[in-house]
């Protein structure tokens, strides 16, 4: 009997374990192998996992049953892949687990064993290892690994905001800062990645940061399956693991020790700092360099394995974005605007062309380049202190108190931080040392969103502490107090002395939507971002003026808006033509182009023709239609989605051992970007259009081209939709997002991204349906059919 096999699975419920243990005997019986189940391993007084793992390590099969997603097993597929194990997953039957398994896009590539009983996952499993190669996943996977990164962290944290998650994002904030490396895998900015992307974050990384979720969280079920996987993953590859988790999760037993509960900031810093500490000096004591692995890797005996085309966010390739970076009209104006908001969908290149252009600026020594981006600050706490104050003018004030004082302050903190690099330093009695000094007295050297806190909780305190607080006037009184007016005023004065030589001082603020939440309070956050833009343009204006006491300063302000949100933001600006707008898109598919074409050149030798990459190693065609037309096709007009679907594609084709992509190897590619522009979508707007997901859902197996009055049907099918109002405005949200388009004219589908092109649509479709006595009609976008599985409309 040359099979041990280990059997992993979830006790509960218990219908599926006692299918999975006749499935054993079964397989126990027929002498194809010996199997071996958790439950049977002994504990002995070690810790379970321990047990559990040295199983794992004597089999050379592992059988995971993830019909649940149980954590628990999940570290353990996480551990066996990383062992080189041959993995087979099973699924028992049912619409719930069919639904868990494709969302769980990390295993979206992978094959699976759906099974009713027993005696038939165990004559599958028997049939599929007999027909299985030698090969197992890890082979596959490995052979695109890149190179270690020396004190490096590989970050996973969670969708839901919660006072841990925003003090832990800053911890790892303030170790970039400090020149640590760090790949962070952002639910809410990237949506999910494929296998292959994780596996390689893990493995080139000094060690693996992981959050998991509350049980009240969003989507905390997917959330913490995948990250009991990336755990497992770390812990097989031997990666310093760190899990933190807060009082309400309820983890499972086996890896409860892995585990770090959160209690205050204090502590979590503490912890935070020693384990890295130590885990980076075992990483240099191991002596391990970007030339050595402990490891080894397959190469590939083809050229494929030289494709690099960086990561697909942004925020993960800040260190190599220069080399490929195309520049559009939007990042020109981002270097030369006085004063201009831009505006784009996820994935569009909003981060992209920040970061490119703070370095450009930066380049120039003579300009100050100051970045905002707050990790998930706490926006509704300052919404319900503004909704405490009624709807009288008192608002507006407290709002554009608020940005005044952040943003001034945050110049100040930006200007003294330049001025401590400099090798002379600062000099007392200089304009800048005042400015420090000031500072120092007054106690502002927190960052943003910790300001931001601070002032929200000093402004709460000081109107419920205030009884005469009824009037107008009153308010201001305090809201000025607490927010030190006066000191707004003394920065003013103080910059302009400190910053008077300088050509340009440019502030770039960003991530704004990381606190934009499902919540009654959307109004109320649109109108808060209203007066940051507002006090944009006369923080802006301010600087301009000079006097006796004042000297200008040339600031110009950029920020970078999710543009779903600047929809809801502008039905709140009282003169939104005097906001001065850049919309960010990639509807000329040679510009889209040129963002391969730059990736690819810059990895080449100089003189290399950007077309090699498409003759030389895609074919040629796809369906009559060529390879690269046909991705653009299929995807959404985005670099981010882009960069994915041709990653993708080269990793199928590198796991096959081909020589260049073939058509098979898009088609997988296709699968996994299905998936990913699904999860992508859910991410990016399940806080503003109720019951997206299951809406989304709904449209499984329909024709990919509906009637208006079956779109309807489908939505009202969704419970929580109650009546034809809710449905229309669900409609509304679905072309909003661009999951449908409408037919504008016979056969040809139009999918705005604005408000002003989508009305445009909506009155050309119907025109059109009124034309040819017809219904509306709508389509689903190429991008989600694969994992809808929707079918072509005759």
């Amino acid at each position: 009997m040359e099979h041990r096999v280990f059997l992993g699975y979830s006790k509960n419920p218990a219908d599926t374990s006692q299918e999975i243990l006749h499935a054993e005997t079964v397989i126990n019986k027929s002498g194809f192998a010996e199997t071996h189940t958790w439950e049977a391993t002994p504990v002995t007084g070690r810790l379970i996992i321990e047990t559990v793992l040295h199983a794992i390590d004597d089999s050379t099969i592992c059988l995971f049953d993830v019909t649940t997603l149980s954590e628990n097993v999940l570290f353990e597929v996480g551990y066996a892949f990383s062992q080189q194990k041959h993995i087979v997953l099973s699924v028992q039957k049912s619409a719930t687990s069919y639904h868990d398994w494709r969302s769980f896009d990390i295993f979206s590539t992978i094959g699976c064993i759906f099974y009713e009983s027993g005696s038939e996952l165990a004559a599958k499993f028997m049939t599929g290892i007999q027909a299985a190669s030698e090969k197992t996943l890890w082979d596959d996977v490995s052979q695109t690994l890149d190179r270690y990164v020396r004190n490096s962290i590989f970050y996973v944290p969670t969708y839901h905001t919660s006072e841990a998650e925003r003090n832990l994002r800053r911890m790892v904030g303030r170790e970039m800062d400090l020149g640590t490396k760090v790949t962070i895998a952002d639910p809410a900015e990237q949506g999910s990645a494929p296998l292959a992307w994780y596996v390689n974050a893990v493995y080139t990384s000094a060690a693996t940061l992981l959050q998991m979720s509350g049980e009240t969280h969003d989507r905390n079920r997917l959330h913490n399956a995948r990250t009991a996987f990336i755990a497992g993953l770390a812990r097989g590859l031997g990666r310093p693991l760190m899990v933190v988790v807060d009082d309400e999760y309820q983890g499972p037993v086996d890896y409860k020790d892995m585990l770090y509960t959160y209690h205050n900031k204090r502590k979590l810093s503490e912890r935070l700092k020693q384990w890295l500490e130590k885990a980076f000096q075992t990483w240099n004591e191991e002596g391990a360099t970007e030339n050595k692995s402990p490891t080894p890797k397959i190469e590939l005996a083809t050229e494929l394995k030289d494709l690099k085309f960086g990561d697909y966010v942004a925020e993960n390739e800040s260190d190599t974005l220069d080399e490929y970076f195309v520049e559009t009209a939007e990042y020109e104006a981002v270097l030369r605007e006085s004063s201009v908001v831009f505006v784009g969908r996820k994935g569009m290149g909003k981060s992209a062309n920040m970061i490119r252009a703070s370095q450009v600026l930066r380049d120039d020594k003579r300009n100050l380049v100051c970045l905002i981006r707050p990790t998930n600050y706490d926006l509704d706490g300052l919404v319900s202190v503004m909704e405490s104050m009624g709807g009288d003018g008192s608002q507006s004030f407290l709002v554009e108190s608020f940005w005044r004082f952040l943003l001034y302050s945050e110049i100040s903190l930006s200007a003294v931080s330049a001025a401590e690099r400099l090798p002379a330093g600062i000099s007392d009695g200089t304009p800048i040392s005042q400015l420090k000094n000031y500072l120092s007295q007054n106690d502002i050297s927190d960052e943003f969103s910790v300001r931001l806190e601070k002032a929200i909780e000093n402004v709460r305190s000081a109107l419920e502490a205030d009884s005469q607080g009824n009037s107008i006037q009153r308010h201001r009184e305090r809201i000025a107090q607490v927010l030190q007016s006066n000191i707004v005023g003394n920065l003013r004065r103080l910059l302009g002395d400190a910053l008077r030589d300088r050509h340009r001082v440019a502030l770039l603020v960003d991530s704004l939507d990381s606190a934009w939440t499902k919540s009654g309070q959307l109004r109320s956050q649109a109108v808060l971002l209203v007066g940051l833009l507002g006090a944009v343009s006369r923080i802006a204006e301010d600087f301009q003026k000079e006097n006796n006491r004042l000297r200008s300063v040339n600031v110009t302000i950029g920020v970078f808006l999710r543009s779903d949100i600047y929809d809801e933001v502008i039905k709140e600006a009282r003169e939104p033509d005097k906001i001065n707008t850049k919309r960010i898109d990639w509807n000329q598919p040679e510009l889209l182009k040129r963002v391969m074409d730059e990736r690819y050149l810059s990895a080449r030798p100089t003189g290399t023709s950007p077309e090699e990459l498409w003759q030389r190693f895609f074919c040629t065609e796809v369906d009559g239609t060529s390879t690269l037309d046909y991705i653009l096709s299929t995807i959404l007009p985005r670099p981010r989605d882009l960069v994915f679907f041709c990653k993708a594609a080269v990793l199928n084709a590198a796991n096959a051992r081909h020589s260049v992509v073939e058509v098979g190897d898009i088609r997988e590619a296709e699968k996994t970007y299905s998936n990913f522009a699904v999860d992508a979508l859910l991410v990016e707007y399940g806080s503003t259009i109720g019951n997206l997901e299951d809406v989304i859902y709904e449209f499984t197996g329909s024709e990919e081209t509906l009637p208006r009055s079956e779109v309807l049907d489908l939505i009202l099918s969704v419970p929580g939709i109650g009546d034809e109002n809710a449905a229309e405005e669900c409609l509304e949200g679905l072309l909003k997002i661009s999951f449908l388009g409408v037919e504008v004219r016979s056969g040809e589908f139009s999918y705005p991204d604005r408000a002003d092109d989508l009305r445009k649509a909506k009155i050309l479709a119907r025109k059109s349906a009124r034309r040819e006595k017809r219904e509306e009609r709508y389509q689903v976008h190429a991008a989600y059919r694969r994992f809808l599985e929707t079918v072509p409309s005759q």
